[in-house]
């Protein structure tokens, strides 16, 4: 299976989060002839700092469990540069102890899928001196129409080392502006959703500081639906939408986004089949990528895939469950599973095609 564990550091310090995407151990050997490793300290799975890391930080690790149960080759992939936390999450991945996973009865070392850690303090938020000087000599350069001038200065902010999360969140906002000039709405969409999920970290734990203003943020959940509407991502644009309204219902923006879900709605479910276009796109450089999207319908299936596929799982509110991939029959959400989405893992670069079929217009993946 693939598990996905979302956990808050609660009463480490006022106004301090810890979130842990862990993607644990997948394979495509048949389940009567594998076991997943076992941690035995699972309270070690979730990674505890103190108070005295005071700097914004976030990073993907990978690490392999071997033959005898210990971490082996834990690395840092992707980071912002803070290196007092690198040091303590490596620490504390390398002390984990597990019961080895075992293939036909015999303990076989496996790699852990990568590990997305996020550490993000509630204080008032600042971008430093130089950052903000770059950061206007970017957006300059975005009102003269100079738009490749722009995008080698939003690499060096990319790059800017120790960045805190508000300017991750600029350079997200930035990269997005620019992607939308060069017409590429998957990855606007991709840096739009960056902000969001810094801007929802601070709402959902009632953060006093957040990172961008309520009516800019509801313009910028408008926007993401838009461009989900247009991939026909009814369901993740629903989820859009009930993000706006928990935010500023009865406001001119949200009335006009609701307006534009309810006609997409309607057209988007006359289809007989719901073609959405996804690519695999990685956590970190060279790594492996993933693709989500949310179902709208109960029968799906995936086809013209360009690349490698390595596993599929349906993930809903009620569990979650690895399908069989390639499957000559399209797939179907258990009745009574709802909230649920596809989740493909494999190649980085990988294009795929998700179908969703009204009743009665099934048809086998190609």
């Amino acid at each position: 299976m693939i598990a996905r564990v979302v956990s808050s550091a609660r009463g480490l310090l006022p106004g301090l989060i810890t979130v842990l995407l862990m993607y644990l151990f997948s394979t495509s050997v048949a389940w009567a002839q594998f076991s997943s490793p076992q941690n035995l300290d699972p309270a070690s799975a979730s990674i505890s700092l103190g108070s005295s890391f005071q700097s914004d930080a976030w990073l993907v690790y990978t690490y392999d469990i071997d033959e005898t149960g210990n971490v082996v080759n834990a690395t840092i992939q992707s980071t912002n540069g803070v290196l007092e936390v690198e040091q303590a999450v490596l620490q504390q991945v390398n002390a984990m102890q597990f019961r080895p996973a075992q293939r036909s009865g015999k303990p076989v070392k496996v790699s852990a899928d990568p590990v997305v850690y996020t550490w993000i303090l509630d204080k008032p938020r600042e971008m430093s001196p130089r950052f903000a000087e770059l950061y206007q000599q970017a957006w300059d350069l975005y009102a003269a129409e100079n738009y490749d001038a722009a995008f080698d200065i939003a690499i060096k902010l990319k790059a800017y080392p120790g960045r805190n999360a508000k300017e991750e969140v600029k350079f997200q906002v930035l990269a997005a502006s620019l992607a939308s000039r060069w017409n590429d709405e998957a990855a606007e969409l991709q840096h739009l959703s960056r902000v969001v999920e810094f801007q929802s970290l601070a709402l959902n734990n009632n953060f006093n500081n957040s990172y961008v203003s309520t009516q800019q943020y509801l313009q910028i959940l408008k926007r993401m639906q838009t461009l989900q509407l247009n991939n026909r991502m009814l369901a993740d644009a629903g989820n859009t939408l009930d993000r706006m309204q928990s935010l500023g219902r009865g406001s001119e923006v949200v009335a006009e986004a609701a307006s534009q879900y309810s006609q997409a709605e309607q057209e988007i479910q006359a289809l007989p089949d719901v073609v959405i276009a996804g690519e695999l796109v990685p956590l970190y450089r060279e790594g492996p990528g993933s693709w989500k999207a949310g179902l709208s319908r109960r029968d799906f299936s995936i086809s013209d895939v360009r690349g490698r596929v390595g596993a599929v799982f349906l993930v809903c509110a009620a569990g979650e469950r690895s399908l069989r991939y390639p499957s000559r029959e399209p797939w179907a959400i258990p009745t009574g599973w709802s909230q649920c989405k596809i989740d493909v893992t494999g190649e980085a670069g990988t294009r795929l095609v998700l179908h969703q079929y009204a009743p009665g217009q099934l048809s086998a993946p190609q």
